[in-house]
């Protein structure tokens, strides 16, 4: 089955966070220009590197629910995990 473009996005961030953190990378904006994008998006897509743990899990296994989108995930996510769930529904 092919991934979802959830799951996609926080494959994406989890690399280009290992990116930075590995000195591959000295800046998101360093990552938007390698990968001929906009910054913002790089941005946004490292976002997801902070979800709670069974958000993450639901993204996984493809069972958030349907309502909830990629801009609900990657744009502006609270810090706390129980106000990630409750924005998501879970």
């Amino acid at each position: 089955m092919a991934p979802t473009s959830i799951q996609l996005a926080l494959a994406r961030g989890h690399r280009w966070l290992a990116m930075l953190e590995s000195g591959e990378a000295k800046s998101l904006k360093e990552i938007a220009t390698r990968e001929g994008i906009d910054n913002s998006y790089v941005s946004r897509m490292v976002n997801l590197t902070t979800l709670a743990p069974d958000i993450v899990a639901a993204i996984l296994d493809d069972e958030l629910p349907n309502h909830v989108t990629l801009f609900d995930l990657a744009v502006d996510p609270p810090a706390l995990w129980d106000e990630q769930r409750e924005r998501v529904g879970l």
